[in-house]
């Protein structure tokens, strides 16, 4: 059989030659920009420790470090497990949002009564969807702007009422009022300083199950059953845990020894499907975990990348794993742990576990290699003499390959003739 001969051209053969001699690019001396906050990837968090009271304070901190760091913005496993089952309390935060925003530009506007009605209306979609605010301190913020809209109005009762309601919503955070006329900044510190006076309280919060998140009154006061000490008055409180609906309450507590407050939180809609997902997980600290099982914690966490805790032992001597996963591309980046101890809190602790986590080793930059000769590798003589050498060839591959030979009697006849090899 007869092999057939592609025409080559000169060029063809040049290419080749031209790669070997040309020397290589050299790599981007600058990294690429750090992303901003807006574009950090979304993060969630497995805890995957057992339910005890020590291992969910420290998945707690985890949350908590995750919040705050530059690198990642943060997604609550809350919001995703309950999705479908919550859908009016969300359309209420959103409709509280607007409300806001509306009344703000009334307020700016010198519109006091109708800036007064929508704020008011924001305050009744907040309380509606307190236990979902992913900030709750957006909750005293509209009462606080109410009060400044019905002080601007001519009615200072109600103001100093919507003033004191704001102050005890959030004991912690202090608002501030100066773009607004002086008597403003007056009322909100006189409201503020009456609520701060009043008598200390106490009272137990619990839950089913136990070791929930509890915020009351805008400050988080452990995990259920906790006991709470705040002031007298309403109690805004919050309760939380991944894999149970969350839950509100907000009542009246006036005496030094108040009545418990007992709350049920049901299993969230996703529950059984986030069972699932972390008994799998568990792998991912043997360095066996199935790529699929990271493709399903993305569609469970709605999130980009993923933080699995795992957290064993005791107080006095307890290990903590944290494994840091890429959901999207389905591999684990990075594993760090650490023993301690945890006899009480330690943010910064957990902080230092969480960056050496983020801190990943940086890959080796190969360099370029050294260039001998001083001058342009183009302007040197052997460089053109390659060059020609090559065309020259390339041409006369042509032609050969081209040239119309006459016919040449055989040598050889039927069944006869030789094969030598050299070389």
């Amino acid at each position: 059989m007869r092999a057939k001969w592609h025409r080559p051209t000169a060029f063809a053969l040049f290419l080749p030659l031209l790669a070997v001699t040309w020397p290589a690019a050299p790599a981007l001396a600058a990294p690429p920009p750090a992303a901003s906050a807006q574009d950090a990837p979304l993060t969630t968090l497995f805890d995957l420790s057992h339910d005890e009271p020590a291992l969910r304070e420290i998945a707690f901190d985890v949350a908590r470090s995750l919040r705050r760091s530059k690198q990642v913005r943060y997604r609550d496993l809350d919001e995703e497990l309950n999705r479908g089952a919550e859908d009016n309390a969300v359309a209420s935060v959103r409709s509280g949002d607007g409300l806001v925003k509306s009344g703000r530009t009334k307020l700016a506007a010198g519109k006091y009564a109708a800036a007064s009605e929508d704020f008011d209306a924001a305050v009744e979609s907040y309380l509606e969807a307190y236990a979902l605010l992913p900030d709750l301190a957006v909750l005293p913020r509209a009462m606080a702007l109410l009060g400044v809209a019905q002080l601007l109005d001519g009615e200072e009762k109600k103001a100093a009422a919507n003033f004191a309601r704001s102050v005890q919503a959030d004991l912690k955070y202090e608002q501030d009022f100066t773009e607004f006329p002086a008597k403003v900044q007056s009322a909100y510190d006189a409201a503020r300083k009456e609520v701060l006076a009043r008598q200390r309280i106490q009272y137990e919060v619990r839950t089913t199950p136990a070791n929930a998140r509890v915020y009351v009154n805008g400050v988080f006061q452990g995990l259920s059953p906790v006991w709470v000490k705040t002031t007298a008055g309403e109690q805004f409180i919050s309760m939380a845990k991944h894999g149970s609906a969350r839950r509100a309450k907000m009542l009246q507590q006036t005496q030094p020894e108040s009545p418990a407050v007992v709350e049920e939180l049901p299993p969230a809609k996703r529950k059984a499907a986030f069972d699932s997902v972390c008994d799998r997980l568990g792998e991912i600290f043997e360095g066996a975990v199935e790529p699929n099982d990271l493709t399903e914690a993305q569609g469970l966490g709605g999130a980009t990348y993923a933080v699995a805790l795992r957290a064993t032992g005791t107080r006095d001597k307890m290990k903590v794993e944290l494994a840091l996963a890429n959901l999207a591309g389905r591999q684990v980046v990075n594993r760090v742990h650490r023993e301690i101890k945890w006899q009480k809190r330690d943010k910064e602790l957990i902080d230092k576990l969480v960056d050496d986590l983020f801190r990943i080793p940086e890959l080796p930059v190969y360099e370029a290699p050294a260039v001998v000769h001083g001058t342009p590798v183009y302007k040197t003589w052997w460089f053109w003499t390659v060059i020609g050498v090559a065309a020259a060839g390339s041409t006369v591959a042509v032609l050969l390959a081209t040239r119309k030979s006459a016919p040449v009697a055989s040598k050889y006849g039927t069944g006869e003739g030789g094969l030598v090899i050299r070389f």
